[in-house]
């Protein structure tokens, strides 16, 4: 993969791809709340009632993120993958498998000491269709995350960046992104035309204390790194996807069968802290080691892995 340092257009192009999904985002999820709300009302989508007016624009932002991403790609002269370094992949069966076990195997260890070093409590009750959740959640997340961090931000960094400069500035996004969640408001307020952009302010309302914060952004700065890495070296983005899924089912996994329960939250850090951002972050130095140990197995993976020629 080659960076291509020509134009600064790419990125410009990405600023007005990310103003417009926040704006349209503002602008759908008043409406949308209230058709929810209607259809919750009237007993056609019953599991829409109560459901909070900063949920629906989260979930507007997504859809924002999806449907402006094809006019941004015209906007940039951008009219495939193929232009932001992706490739066709002969081996993404393996490349996908190898990054789960690879991502997946760390975690699991560093789980159960957690576990024996009585970090963690097993749970005396797990729902049965935990399991099913986790993994529907990791393919889910990692195959959206990835086609945007790594296929479009990583991409149209290294159109004008260095790859380890583009690696950077695409991580320092990818970690920043995941703590724009906005709290639950206190008391019940009500939605109107300009409740989505009342959101704005509040977008980090969600985010851990400091140090938690500190420690998780560093995860997944790391974590962020460590893709970036997979994605330039394959070219694809299957490898990518393969580690992501098997760091959020490890996380998520964990907080599925324990509980941390050190009192207080912070009394083992810098080692380790709590896990963030839907228990799927870890934090302290432990897990930020864990993960420079994975970025060494998959260093290894592409030294002796013999690589098919696409």
């Amino acid at each position: 993969m080659k960076s291509h340092p020509a134009s600064s257009h790419p990125l410009a192009a990405f600023a007005v791809y990310f103003l417009g999904v926040i704006v349209l985002a503002c602008l759908l999820s008043p409406p949308l709340y209230w058709a929810g709300d209607a259809l919750a009302g009237r007993g056609v989508l019953p599991f829409l009632h109560g459901f909070p007016f900063h949920r629906y624009f989260s979930r507007c932002l997504q859809i924002s993120a999806l449907v402006l991403l094809f006019p941004a790609f015209r906007l940039a002269g951008i009219r495939g993958l193929d232009a932001l370094g992706i490739g066709r992949n002969p081996a993404w069966k393996r490349d996908l498998a190898a990054g789960f076990v690879i991502a997946f195997v760390p975690v699991a260890l560093l789980a159960a000491a957690y576990i024996g070093c009585d970090v963690y409590s097993l749970k005396k009750e797990v729902a049965a269709t935990g399991i099913l959740r986790i993994l529907s959640t990791a393919a889910a997340v990692a195959l959206l995350e990835e086609f945007l961090f790594r296929g479009v931000l990583f991409g149209l960094c290294l159109r004008v960046l260095a790859p380890f400069r583009a690696a950077l500035v695409s991580s320092f996004v990818f970690g920043l992104v995941h703590f724009l969640r906005v709290a639950k408001p206190a008391g019940e307020v009500p939605v109107d035309w300009l409740s989505g952009f009342a959101q704005l302010p509040l977008a980090f309302s969600s985010a851990p204390p400091w140090p938690l914060f500190g420690w998780g952004f560093l995860s997944l700065f790391l974590a962020g790194m460590i893709l970036a890495f997979a994605t330039l070296r394959t070219r694809s983005l299957f490898l990518a996807i393969g580690l992501h899924a098997g760091w959020i089912f490890g996380q998520q996994g964990l907080q599925l069968i324990a509980k941390y329960h050190v009192k207080p939250p912070a009394a083992l850090l810098p080692w380790i802290g709590q896990n963030v951002v839907s228990g799927a972050v870890p934090t302290g130095i432990v897990p930020a080691l864990v993960l420079l140990a994975t970025a060494g197995v998959i260093a290894l993976f592409f030294r002796y892995a013999k690589r098919p020629s696409s």
